[in-house]
């Protein structure tokens, strides 16, 4: 025994079965260890094995070692993308990665930054395995027994484990009216949209503004189906989720009928698009250049600004957006102008302080903070060169998780720090601000173009969140993958976790949470998960 124990043959065997067998998030239960051990990891697995039957019977001993290392650190990130991104590794995913590996790349230091002793700890292994520098050689020590022990209990202390993340704001308590409803918008007012990346409702309750009392978002809910930002911002200019595509899916007939096209056919607005991440990725450049008359993105912008050192992998300072804010004409006639920014995204910029050494909850808020003061100056500069009234909405197109439920960035949570984002409608010259108790990115563009059109001539039932007989049923799903699936119905909120073959039931705010043990119940609310197509 002593002999198996210490032969390399033999660890390398004991070492991948642990990998093979514990190295995944969650709990161990087998409907979480089946759904993350997928065809693909499968066919991963099986490739691994045939080189280490290689490698252990050492037929072409260095060609094989250097197959074995490059697969075996490859495997190591796949595993470990899993567990970060608590979702299954699959083709779709891998194609993904493929196509877009230009822009993706960047992303390899903030992915590192999220992990944890265990997801280093098999490199370490790694290492002692080929022994570089032979010091373990040279004094004949073999310590990758007591290591693959000691990796194993790591494992097993991570799934005791539950991260929680403390508060990061602080409420405001400052007065300021607000409204729930709102009949009519003038059809000849200004349109200011401000898309904040990844900021939940929770992140900006407690950030100070001039203007804005944003602690007045409690007790309020705003949805958007899917976690991904190109997906979120097509479904707010045409009402359309797409959830069970991972690119946007447009047509002539959807271009004609978004937002930005209707009202410059019905209502005469010029229309812009102020973007400070790339349209290119993901078919955006195919899209929002064929809705809005005008589009400043990421690519132009850098060439008009000197943005030197004020750009990061995602996106650039913000600021841009007030060089851009004062060549609009606000006197002539109705503006509408789509603002995304970009500093919120991981790695979380800032220009006031770049510390990248700084956790990223704090580099995260610090960022918001930077950004709310954009929007201050912004509504400032509005206030003093517009006669007309502005509508000015403030949102998000997905929130962000930072360890809760051991969810990490965005995509594959369907609780509210990812999926409820804050939403607000502020009148600038009015400082009058509305909040809808409930809404979802799926109802903007209808309620938009009911507000801006004369009560009498709206549809029946139509699905406007500032009316006081909204009602939202909404589908959700996890992008790119069916890690969750969720909906909204009746005030409640359902999320199917198909790792755990479970359904859980809770309120809008993710409390009181209980699992649906009603086989009957289940199956109706699955079927509307998976079968309900949102138009």
């Amino acid at each position: 025994m002593k002999l198996i124990l210490k032969s390399p043959k033999y660890q390398w065997i004991l070492f991948y079965l642990i990998l093979y067998s514990f190295h995944f998030p969650g709990e161990f239960t087998w409907s979480g260890w089946i759904y993350y051990h997928g065809v693909f990891q499968q066919i991963l697995f099986i490739i691994g094995v045939l080189l280490i039957i290689l490698n252990v019977l050492q037929l072409n001993s260095r060609i094989n070692k250097f197959f074995l290392i490059i697969y075996m650190v490859s495997l190591l990130h796949a595993l470990n993308y899993q567990w970060v991104y608590q979702t299954q590794l699959n083709f779709h995913l891998f194609e993904y990665a493929v196509q877009n590996f230009g822009i993706l790349w960047k992303e390899f230091f903030p992915f590192l930054h999220e992990w944890s002793m265990v997801h280093y700890f098999p490199f370490l292994i790694l290492v002692l395995f080929y022994d570089p520098f032979l010091v373990f050689t040279r004094y004949r020590v073999n310590p990758t027994f007591l290591l693959l022990i000691v990796y194993l209990l790591l494992l097993f202390q991570s799934k005791l484990n539950d991260q929680t993340l403390p508060s990061i704001h602080q409420k405001q308590n400052r007065n300021q009216n607000v409204n729930r409803f709102i009949n009519h918008i003038s059809n000849d007012s200004h349109i200011v949209m401000i898309v904040l990346e990844g900021v939940s409702r929770k992140h900006l309750i407690g950030v100070s503004s001039k203007y804005i009392n944003f602690s007045s978002l409690e007790n309020s809910h705003f949805y958007i189906p899917m976690p991904h930002t190109s997906k979120s911002l097509f479904t707010w200019m045409t009402g359309e989720s797409q959830i069970n595509s991972s690119r946007i899916q447009s047509t002539k007939q959807i271009e004609g009928e978004s937002l930005p096209f209707l009202l410059k056919q019905k209502y005469f607005y010029e229309t812009k698009m102020i973007y400070t991440q790339s349209i290119y990725f993901e078919g955006m450049n195919l899209f929002f250049p064929n809705v809005f008359q005008e589009v400043q993105d990421k690519t132009v912008l850098e060439k008009k600004f000197d943005t030197q050192n004020k750009y990061f992998s995602w996106g650039m300072d913000d600021r841009v957006v007030i060089s851009e804010f004062k060549h609009l004409n606000f006197d002539s006639q109705p503006l509408l102008v789509v603002v995304g920014l970009s500093q919120t995204h991981s790695p979380y910029f800032t220009h006031s302080h770049q510390d990248v050494a700084l956790p990223k909850v704090l580099r995260h808020t610090k960022a918001l903070e930077e950004n709310i003061e954009l929007i201050d100056e912004l509504i400032s500069y509005i206030k003093t060169n517009s006669k007309k009234e502005t509508f000015l909405f403030i949102t998000a197109d997905h929130g962000e998780s930072f360890g809760e439920g051991g969810a990490h960035a965005h995509n594959y949570s369907l609780y509210n720090q990812e999926i409820d984002v804050p939403f607000l409608m502020y009148k600038i010259q009015s400082n009058e601000l509305l909040i809808p108790k409930l809404g979802s990115s799926i109802h903007f563009k209808q309620t938009l173009l009911d507000l801006l059109q004369k009560e009498s001539h709206r549809k029946e039932n139509s699905q406007n969140f500032f009316s006081s007989n909204y009602q939202l049923e909404l589908v959700l799903k996890t992008w790119n993958s069916e890690i969750q699936r969720g909906l909204v119905l009746d005030q409640k909120k359902y999320i199917f976790h198909t790792d755990k073959d479970t359904l859980y039931e809770m309120d809008l705010d993710d409390k009181n949470r209980k699992i649906i043990l009603d086989s009957k119940l289940k199956e109706q609310l699955l079927k509307k998960m998976y079968e309900h197509m949102q138009n």
